[in-house]
């Protein structure tokens, strides 16, 4: 039962990787250059401890608190510290966006034009179509936090490590896949390509706002990051 539920899966893995090779490698090169450049001049924005200073006594701020979280790092500050407080929100935030569309397009949207249909005409299992936009997912998403990761170790900020290098990158990874999945999942719950999207930004922006309430008023819950010296 379960061969035939996923029945040329393979097949339609292949299809997706074919068909979406530009869209995905868009996205691939936008979101690693963007986080490779801005790590690799963020030594030059805050390359003094006076600025670094300056930067987290902001940081500290309640309104900063709610926007990047909690800065739980201790003197002395460096470059990293910094650098993976402001950036990785931001980055999450891209990397959640980048898996509903590409989520919501191989789903939805692919029901909504008729596509879906004429795959499932064919000898496909009901559920291989699921399946393979879940393996595109993963194999998009652990590739782009490999790439997060090495160029946090090409970009060689003060006071990172190698350790905390990938544990960023893989970190933003696995939460873009986990994003993505989830929007699967939304999918079948809904009957059209924007209502899958509207209601995953709901869950997005109710996730954001759990955590601000958290970070703001109970900052003791989050634990330093292993990216720190």
């Amino acid at each position: 039962m379960k061969g035939q539920l996923g029945a040329q899966t393979g097949t339609l893995i292949r299809f997706n990787l074919k068909r979406d090779w530009k869209k995905n490698l868009i996205w691939i090169a936008v979101m690693t250059s963007l986080f490779a450049v801005i790590a690799a001049k963020f030594d030059g924005i805050y390359g003094t401890q006076a600025a670094l200073n300056e930067i987290v006594k902001t940081l500290k701020m309640p309104a900063m608190v709610a926007l990047f979280g909690a800065f739980t790092a201790k003197a002395p500050y460096t470059t990293a510290k910094v650098f993976a407080t402001e950036m990785v929100v931001f980055m999450a935030l891209f990397m959640v966006i980048m898996n509903i569309m590409i989520a919501v397009a191989a789903t939805r949207t692919d029901e909504d034009d008729g596509r879906l249909e004429l795959i499932r005409a064919h000898a496909v299992g009901r559920l291989a179509p699921l399946f393979a936009v879940a393996t595109e997912l993963t194999i998009l998403n652990g590739f782009v936090g490999v790439l997060f990761g090495l160029g946090l170790q090409v970009a060689q900020l003060p006071g990172a490590t190698t350790t905390g290098n990938w544990l960023i990158g893989l970190g933003l990874g696995t939460l873009g896949w986990a994003f993505g999945m989830l929007t699967l999942l939304l999918a079948q719950v809904t009957t059209s390509a924007s209502g899958t999207t509207m209601l995953s930004y709901v869950v997005l922006g109710g996730m954001y706002i759990a955590r601000m309430g958290t970070d703001v008023s109970h900052p003791r819950l989050l634990v330093d990051s292993l990216w720190l010296d």
